[in-house]
């Protein structure tokens, strides 16, 4: 054995091995400031975690044993150890050993990244239960050892595994930043609409990121310098490398996919506030458990008789077309983007009315709050709840126009058209957006007219303005065949976060509120004031107009609210509120309105999977089988949304909460199941129960 002093004077330190000491020294930092996880408290209550608590020790002296295993690879890469010196081990087992302090960097490396995204986006991390951590470390270390065997190359495996997890981290962060919610899985689905409105935000560095972008350098720095430890030199090895990454991806899915691995381990999810369950189990863990969450479960009572017979039992109602309601010229149904009314938050004042001329209509008019499944954005669950009766409660996490439209689909559009209508769809900005190019198509709208038709038009912000986009409406109604009947369904622009664009003057000022996100509160504000505005002029338009026309407005879901922001909104922070309380965040508007007679409501709560068959049931159309379905359901749950429903008590309860009745369990299982069977069952679907019956006898 050689002395240690003699080690030391035969080492020449040379500039280019300052990366890799660099390197260690940051790892050992990193590591021994989260030995405090280990020792502090712990919120374990499942029964894998209780087992886990009494090995804490044992983790800590397993990060200590890899610490010291990562600094001795550095020496031993400084000196030339194994290879080039004959000590210590025989040299058979040099390569063994070589190959053992890579694995020891690898896990050290994916134990840093773990931490490196929790340390971007969790306030939580130093009160993370310790199995999650563990969970947590391994996921991530799993991840590496795909992009290793996939690359053949250790150094160049983890540099993409760096740079992925810093990416991840940073876009978490903007993510959550901009709407409220963490990044997930369905996201990915809608990159190329992200990319058009990404434009449109501020993006501050904080100095989290600074320090995973420098840290980030300087592994990548490191690995670069190292000129990579190949794991199979020939041809074959290679082959075997990339085919166990393969296999180790397969794997991986199976069994955070395909079992309960994730639930087995306490995970659950709170799917109206996800950045609660990605802070008290992790990033990756919490998007994970919302990816496998993403596609629609089978209902444990669904089969293809227990449908049928959900559809030979069901309320028909009257299902043919009702003589004493009067049938429209024109049906407009307006989504209007981010429009809400924050005054249900007990807190919130401002200094003039918000939306003085919506609320002031009562002639020939319905409105009131409208339920919906999501917030800060995913517009694209609340337009399908609305034209196809189905809601979001079965699939919360999903966008289903990027999953499941995948053929022709029933829908408002598809019932008007058997009716003798024109649909047509109209969105002021690009088509490939959720994917509505596709979709819109299979929903059964004849034309899709999006930015391209509005050359010229005023924009607020960057985007078409409301007022521009109702202009198009009363257009296409002036210049329609005689005789024809139109179908309009247009989705908005002008709301569209983000509220802190300097060029727009709020109009609205939030008052006893001095935090952070004030500007950006009377900015949405503003925006809705103008929303109002441009209402009264497509009302006051066609209140002239011969033909006759009814008008369905409604919001898509609440802005991207901060927290702090809504605490002083509520007067109470977030653990303090009911689930009564926290449906508000999933509580839009809507109207109804008509240039002739119908019958007036005020302050009645629909939700965006009923609105549609609410609709037609206004008029004199036939609705369809499952439309009438729908209204029969309404009169046992009176409004629904993915996470809870309004109950006849006049409260809201939780899925799964032991105060909902029997009756009503039985009643959302059965819709459970026909969603479930719509979305899934293709050509195998009763048209007609979905559809106007082609043939009635």
């Amino acid at each position: 054995m050689i002395k240690l002093k003699r080690l030391f004077r035969d080492y020449k330190f040379t500039w280019k091995d300052l990366p890799k000491f660099i390197d260690w020294a940051v790892l050992l930092v990193f590591l021994l400031w989260n030995a405090g996880l280990f020792f502090g408290s712990s919120r374990v209550t499942d029964e894998w975690g209780k087992m886990i608590e009494p090995a804490r020790p044992f983790v800590f002296a397993g990060l200590i044993v890899c610490i010291f295993s990562a600094f001795l690879h550095g020496l031993s890469k400084a000196y030339g150890w194994p290879e080039k010196r004959k000590i210590w081990l025989p040299h058979r087992f040099r390569k063994l050993f070589t190959c053992f302090l890579w694995f020891i960097v690898i896990f050290g490396n994916a134990i840093l990244s773990f931490h490196e995204i929790e340390f971007i986006n969790n306030p939580w991390i130093l009160k993370m239960a310790d199995v999650y951590i563990v969970l947590g470390c391994g996921i991530t270390f799993i991840l590496y050892l795909i992009f290793v065997f996939l690359v053949n190359s250790v150094s160049v495996g983890m540099m993409i595994g760096n740079i992925f997890f810093l990416v991840w981290g940073i876009a978490d962060y903007f993510v959550y930043s901009f709407r409220t919610i963490p990044l997930q899985w369905i996201d990915f689905g809608s990159i190329g609409t992200a990319a058009h409105v990404a434009k449109g935000y501020k993006y501050t560095l904080t100095w989290q990121i600074v320090s995973a972008i420098v840290l980030t350098c300087c592994l990548c720095g490191f690995y670069l310098h190292e000129r990579g430890f190949r794991l199979f030199g020939k041809m074959r090895g290679k082959i075997l490398s990339r085919a166990a990454s393969v296999l180790l991806a397969f794997a991986f899915y199976g069994v955070i996919f395909k079992t309960d691995f994730l639930a087995g381990t306490g995970i659950w999810l709170r799917d109206w506030h996800p950045q609660y369950t990605y802070e008290v189990f992790g990033m990756e863990s919490g998007f994970l458990a919302f990816a496998k969450a993403s596609y629609p479960e089978q209902p444990k009572t669904y089969s293809a008789d227990k449908v049928e017979d959900i559809i030979e039992t069901s309320e028909e109602g009257e299902n043919g077309a009702q003589a004493s309601l009067t049938v429209p010229d024109n049906i407009i149904c307006i989504m209007n983007e981010s429009f809400s009314d924050l005054s249900i938050y007990p807190n919130l004042k401002t200094d003039k009315e918000v939306m003085p001329y919506l609320d002031s209509i009562t002639e020939n008019a319905q409105q009131g709050p409208l339920m919906v499944s999501v917030l800060g954005g995913t517009t694209a669950n609340t337009e399908y709840e609305f034209l196809t009766g189905n809601s979001m409660l079965l699939s919360p996490s999903t966008v289903v126009y990027n999953s499941f439209i995948k053929q022709d689909q029933f829908s408002l559009a598809r019932t008007l058209s058997d009716q003798g209508y024109t649909p047509v769809a109209l969105h002021p900005y690009y088509p490939n957006g959720w994917n509505r190019e596709i979709v819109y198509p299979r929903m059964g709208f004849d034309e899709f007219l999006s930015l391209d038709a509005f050359t010229g038009a005023e924009l607020v912000r960057g985007f078409v303005s409301d007022l521009s986009d109702y202009k198009k409406i009363t257009g296409l109604a002036e210049h329609k065949d005689a005789g024809e009947k139109l179908f309009i369904f247009n989705v908005t622009m002008q709301n569209h976060s983000d509220y802190d664009v300097d060029d727009f003057e709020s109009s609205i000022n939030v008052e006893d509120y001095q935090g952070d996100f004030l500007s950006e509160a009377e900015q949405y504000e503003s925006l809705i004031r103008l929303s109002d505005e441009s209402l009264k002029y497509l009302i006051d338009y066609f209140s002239k107009s011969s033909e006759k026309t009814l008008i369905c407005f409604f919001g898509d879901h609440q802005p991207a609210l901060d927290d702090d922001f809504m605490d002083y909104a509520y007067g109470k922070t977030s653990d303090q509120l009911s689930f009564d309380e926290q449906q508000l965040r999933y509580e839009t508007r809507y109207l109804i309105w008509a240039n002739y007679d119908i019958p007036e409501a005020q302050g009645q709560t629909l939700s965006a999977n009923y609105l549609s068959s609410y609709l037609l049931s206004l008029t004199g159309l036939e609705n369809t089988g499952y439309g009438q379905y729908l209204m029969g359901l309404r009169e046992k749950i009176p409004a629904l949304n993915a996470y809870g429903f309004l109950g006849t008590d006049g409260h809201q309860h939780e899925y799964g909460s032991d105060e909902i009745t029997d009756a009503e369990n039985d009643e959302i299982e059965d819709y459970r199941c026909l969603i479930y069977d719509e979305l899934t069952q293709g050509g195998k679907r009763d048209e007609n129960f979905y559809g106007i019956p082609t043939d009635t006898d």
